[in-house]
């Protein structure tokens, strides 16, 4: 297996193209004319999905965190408090968002308007949810963890690595002339 850090790098590196790639995909789609229902759902399955994995690994990070940061150092218990919380708004956004999601693959083409507003709205919050995208603990898990608490963490498979593959792929299929996740930059905050 490569790094396990690398392999979480690699997957929020590409989560972030995709929606990168999905909000520019919500631009387009003001335009009547163009058929992005099937963007809009290969896009949502990678978001809920790679999401899901974010969730899971962040709240082992949080744990291992809670458990062996000193308890006199209030300040980051602090902060691993919030980190709790936002990470319980995002798993609540997310939730909002795959319910969009199904209701536009019930409703097809017809659907999109709606979708686009619940998504639209998933893409102006998520930000305000979400930590900094560098590890803001990173002096304490440097520190704290070793390279098998970074495997828990990545949870790596060679079953989910292909399930990211098919989702990303899917993505790539789907979407609109000019807008490949591939070439889709990542800047981090």
């Amino acid at each position: 297996m490569p790094d396990p850090r690398a392999a979480i790098g690699r997957e929020r590196r590409r989560l972030m193209q995709i929606r990168t790639a999905f909000e520019a995909g919500l631009g387009r789609g003001q335009s009547a004319s163009l058929d992005l229902a099937e963007f809009y759902l290969a896009g949502a399955a990678y978001i809920v999905s790679s999401m899901d994995r974010l969730h899971f690994q962040d709240q082992i990070i949080h744990d291992l965190l809670v458990e062996r940061i000193p308890g006199d150092d209030t300040e980051a218990h602090r902060r691993l408090a919030v980190l709790d919380e936002r990470q319980n708004n995002s798993r609540a956004l997310v939730e909002e968002f795959q319910i969009a999601a199904d209701a536009l693959r019930v409703a097809g083409q017809s659907g999109c308007q709606v979708f686009r507003a619940a998504a639209q709205h998933f893409a102006d919050t998520f930000d305000s949810t979400m930590e900094a995208r560098r590890n803001p603990f990173e002096r304490y898990t440097d520190q704290l963890f070793s390279d098998d608490d970074w495997l828990d963490v990545a949870g790596a498979s060679e079953e989910a690595d292909k399930m990211e593959e098919n989702l990303y792929n899917a993505v790539r299929r789907s979407a609109p002339d000019g807008i490949d996740p591939e070439t889709m930059e990542v800047i981090y905050h």
